[in-house]
């Protein structure tokens, strides 16, 4: 069986990647970054599987692997 992935706060992904908040609105902007999941008005989540994978695999190659769940 599988483990559950974790939802990651904008400052979890901050400090995976080392961006900056900016950084990564931009780069979700640009479609070279998941999408995060809403839990409210106020808070936002990222999966951490797809934080995980877009490290492993760098942002231009998320965009072509996901351009079409954009």
């Amino acid at each position: 069986m599988s483990e559950a992935s974790q939802l990651l706060t904008v400052k979890e992904v901050q400090s995976r990647l080392g961006w900056s908040r900016a950084t990564i609105y931009r780069h979700m902007s640009a479609g070279q970054f998941p999408k995060p999941h809403r839990l409210s008005a106020g808070s936002v989540r990222w999966d951490q599987h797809d934080i995980e994978e877009l490290i492993r695999i760098g942002t231009d190659a998320w965009r072509k692997q996901h351009e079409g769940a954009l």
